[in-house]
This record gives structure tokens, C-alpha cells and sequence, in this order.
């Protein structure tokens, strides 16, 4: 016989658990199917195991942090701010901190965020099972069938997709749910890693692994006019870390996601060459050296707006996902399918990520309330 739900969330991470979070079901069915063994595993892991949870200051300076969907984000950005989400986690008594704009748990636990969330989506009736991988999701005539990697078969009136992206599959966020919305019309955009590093080809600074310049101006410009970045050039300026086979630091996380295989990444040091480190001062002279021995200073300058190299790979265990389901497919409003009513994406699963500093968590939040907000407006719950 198959078990029937008013609402399911397929993913127990941090959209899913903040969504269950702001729905009391007050008599309603509903239950969050994680696929991996626990709830909130990359969760647990964000921040390196302090979790920054949102930004500080006005929800309308956030917009920037998204790129160009920062102005579809819009209206769910400013209906569930970071702080109604600051306001919430306090009175759930967990106090926050601000390190330079970045709110933590004042703890520096991420068990505390997680706690939560998990604690009041118990309260409010949820059930939680996990090992639940869904392997299938149809649309019946007036509603929809979750099929389970076992063979079991869930009734749903709505489902909520919290799966999040491809970079940690082994907190079950491994892609999976994106070729099973294709597979009922769902526009996906190609998922990939971002916030990630970089590495490169013919790498010339292994000699300066773990060196980090501040202000440095990194841009992406990509091969091919018809990928990610669509021949255009994009840019950010903040700390560059050299690795021993690539490139790190906030400016290059923030944009890897519009790099790629074969694509450029030029880095602009805003420098003259004495305020740089002397390991670093060496490595670039020993560049500009002409075959006679001398340093030709042309080259040297050169090297000093326009250090150009081509990317051999971005990691592929980033931070966030680049890609998911397709903006174009959502109500931005209230986060439904547009083509299917009664199907909700949130959090990671959207093509829309941020840069560092907790925005991409506060659009988990976003998201996850402005379709609690709808559920609880237009379903019985």
C-alpha cells in the first residue's frame, strides 16, 4: 500500500530542514527524505565547521553577491532577509556573532545551526527519514509518486526539491535529482563547481605555495563565446593564494564558477613590483628574462597588469554548485514550478549561487521560506 503525504522534501540539508522549520503541519502529513545517513552534512561542514551563516548589513547590498540572478533573487531576498533569518536562529537560542560582516553561531558550532533547524522541524511534525534515496518522481493525475531506490512508492501532494548540488556526493548531493527533473520537463543548466580552486597548465608560482596577495584583481574570460561566461570577461578583486598546482583565495573562489577547461584566467597584482613578496618578486624577474639573460622590463610591467594563464581544471569538490534548475522555470515569488504546480526547488538546486561570506546559505533561507509561505497560504497544512 502506498503511503500517502500532503508534503515531502526530498533533501535533509539546510534549505530542506529550514523549510520544515517555518511549516507546522497541525494535523497535516509530511516527511524530509534524505538519501545519505544523516541530516545536515554539509551543513555540519560549512565554514570549516563553524558555519557562516549569513552576512551582516542591508539585504539590498546582497544583490551584488549573486551575479546576474542577484536581481531575480530579489523578492524572496528581501521577504526573508538575514535578519528575519538572524532574528529566527535567536529565538531559537542560538546567539550569533559578526566576524568583519560574517554572522557565526557565537559557539562556532555548526551543530548548533543544525540543531536548530532539526529541532524545529520535529516540533513543528515533521517526520525525518534517512538512507531514503529517490530513484523517481511522477506526476499523476492529482499527485505525485516518489519512488525510492528500494522500490518504495510515496503519494505526495507536494514536493519540495532541497537536494542541493553536485560537489559533496557524499552528503547526498550528488546530481542525481536533476536528471530525474529533466526527466518531467525541467530546463537545467549544467551543473558545476564553484567557490573552488583552480588549477593550471605550464604553472609557473609552485615555489610560492601558500604566499597570498591582498587586492589582486582576477578576471575569466572564456575560450569559447557559446560557454559559461559567454566570451565575456568577469572580474573580482580581493586576496590571491598561491598553491603548489593552481590558484585559491577569495577573488578566485568567487569566480570560479564562470571558469573553465581551456579558459583564461588573467590575474592583475595592483602592485608595483617592490610591494610584493621577494620570493614572488624573484619568480616573476626569472619570467621576464630574454634569452640573453637579461630582465626586459617590457615584459616584466607586463607581467604585472596581465599575468595570464589557461586553465587546466576547476576542482571539482567546490564549495557550492553553479547550475540547477533554470530560473526561467520558477515562479521567483514563491519558488513553484511554473510548468508543474505543486513542485518547489530551493536552495542549492536553483541556478543561482553566491560568492563567500554566507550568502549562499541566506538563500537557502530565502528560498525555503518564500515556499513555506506559499504551501502554507494555498495547502492545508
Amino acid at each position: 500500500m502506498t503511503k500517502s503525504f500532503d508534503n515531502v522534501i526530498i533533501g535533509g540539508g539546510a534549505s530542506g530542514l529550514m523549510l520544515a522549520a517555518n511549516i507546522e503541519l497541525d494535523g497535516a502529513r509530511g516527511i524530509i527524505l534524505e538519501g545519505s545517513s544523516c541530516i545536515g552534512s554539509k551543513l555540519l561542514m560549512s565554514g570549516g565547521g563553524r558555519c557562516n551563516i549569513t552576512h551582516g548589513g542591508s539585504i539590498k547590498d546582497f544583490l551584488f553577491a549573486y551575479g546576474d540572478k542577484g536581481p531575480l533573487l530579489r523578492k524572496c531576498l528581501y521577504r526573508h532577509s538575514n535578519a528575519d533569518l538572524m532574528k529566527w536562529l535567536e529565538d531559537h537560542g542560538v546567539k550569533l556573532t559578526d566576524e568583519n560582516g560574517r554572522i557565526f553561531p557565537a559557539s562556532m558550532r555548526a551543530r548548533d545551526i543544525l540543531d536548530a533547524f532539526h529541532e524545529a522541524a520535529e516540533r513543528n511534525g515533521w517526520q525525518i527519514r534517512t538512507g531514503a534515496k529517490v530513484s523517481g518522481l511522477s506526476n499523476e493525475e492529482d499527485h505525485f509518486d516518489v519512488t525510492l531506490e528500494n522500490g518504495e512508492t510515496l503519494g505526495a501532494r507536494n514536493v519540495v526539491i532541497a537536494t542541493g548540488g553536485i560537489t559533496y556526493p557524499e552528503t547526498g548531493s550528488d546530481g542525481s535529482m536533476f536528471k530525474i527533473l529533466k526527466g518531467i520537463g525541467a530546463e537545467i543548466t549544467e551543473p558545476r563547481s564553484a567557490l573552488a580552486p583552480v588549477y593550471i597548465e605550464d604553472y609557473p608560482y609552485a615555489d610560492l605555495a601558500g604566499i597570498s596577495i591582498k587586492d589582486v584583481t582576477a578576471t575569466v574570460l572564456s575560450s569559447d563565446a557559446a560557454c559559461i561566461c559567454k566570451g565575456k570577461a568577469v572580474s573580482m578583486t580581493g586576496d590571491v593564494l598561491f598553491t603548489h598546482d593552481g590558484l585559491s583565495g577569495p577573488a578566485i573562489l568567487n569566480i570560479s564558477g564562470y571558469a573553465e577547461s581551456g579558459g583564461k584566467i588573467s590575474l592583475s597584482y595592483n602592485k608595483d613590483l617592490q610591494d610584493l613578496p621577494k620570493r614572488m618578486q624573484r619568480v616573476l624577474q626569472d619570467r621576464a628574462r630574454g634569452e640573453s639573460g637579461d630582465i626586459k622590463t617590457t615584459v616584466l610591467a607586463s607581467l604585472l597588469v596581465h599575468d595570464d594563464f589557461t586553465v587546466r581544471s576547476v576542482d571539482s569538490r567546490g564549495m557550492v554548485t553553479a547550475g540547477g534548475v533554470s530560473l526561467e522555470e520558477l515562479d521567483m515569488h514563491t519558488m513553484r514550478m511554473k510548468r508543474v504546480d505543486g513542485i518547489y526547488v530551493i536552495g542549492e538546486a536553483i541556478d543561482a549561487d553566491g560568492i563567500t561570506g554566507g550568502y549562499n546559505l541566506q538563500m537557502c533561507w530565502s528560498t525555503a521560506c518564500a515556499a513555506a509561505d506559499d504551501i502554507r497560504k494555498n495547502y492545508s497544512v
